[in-house]
């Protein structure tokens, strides 16, 4: 069965009154209710879908905004608006929404998420089919700088974010939730690596020989414990230099 699509016009955009009102459609099939610029809803008899097609790389391609009422008309039209900023920079939006939620999902089960710098490196610079160092230059950011995130060598800082904001109009919010992410998966692995390093070296029986009294200098076990100690704190943060 054809989809029936009902074509509001340029000058007769959807409105909330008409969203929230549309029928639920009784055939599988549902109909198509255009806002214009390839952005519609979608009524079917489960609910009401926001969605918008578009074209990349000579592709017809579909983009899932969200679900009514969960997703307003405002919040919809201003997804598709990104996502057409996306398109005339040469970024694919359906690439871009799959990199957002491939981050998450690492993140949910505690796969080191993805670096924002990664993000920039397979899907952004490709997109736009530019260098790094012509990147740089349109985002007034020194090379190197640059280098050094899209390696995954640096974060991402909140002054990358917004020049990122500004270009794309993706909120800067999102580029640092995908920073934090990062940020705390590792700590969150140091911390870990820090504990085990502390069981291994049975650091509570320190706390029995306190107990006990019997915490002197001379004590085997526990020079024995302090040298061990203080290794397992140079393996972690490498050897210090003294002063002086």
């Amino acid at each position: 069965m054809e989809v029936d699509t009902v074509s509001k016009g340029a000058s007769m955009k959807l409105t909330d009154d008409f969203v929230s009102e549309v029928p639920l459609a009784d055939s599988k099939a549902g109909r198509k209710y255009t806002d214009g610029h390839g952005f519609y809803l979608h009524v079917k008899a489960a609910g009401k879908y926001w969605r918008m097609s578009y074209r990349y790389a000579g592709k017809q391609k579909l983009l899932a905004l969200g679900v009514y009422p969960a997703v307003s008309l405002e919040q919809a039209r201003a997804k598709a608006g990104s996502a057409r900023e996306l398109l005339t920079m040469g970024v694919d939006p359906g690439e871009s929404k799959k990199a957002t939620n491939q981050t998450r999902r690492q993140a949910a089960l505690g796969h080191k998420p993805r670096h924002p710098g990664a993000v920039l490196r397979e899907i952004v610079l490709p997109g736009l089919a530019v260098s790094a160092e012509s990147f740089a230059q349109l985002i007034n950011l020194p090379l190197d700088d640059l280098n050094q995130i899209i390696n995954e060598r640096a974060p991402l800082t909140c002054t990358v974010a917004l020049k990122l904001e500004r270009l794309f109009l993706i909120g800067a919010e999102s580029w640092l939730n995908m920073q934090q992410a990062v940020d705390l998966w590792e700590a969150r692995t140091e911390l870990k690596r820090i504990q085990e390093f502390g069981k291994s070296l049975h650091l509570s029986d320190l706390a029995e020989h306190r107990d006990q009294g019997d915490m002197d200098a001379a004590n085997p076990l526990l020079v024995a414990k302090v040298v061990s100690l203080g290794m397992a704190a140079m393996a972690l943060h490498g050897p210090t230099e003294g002063k002086g």
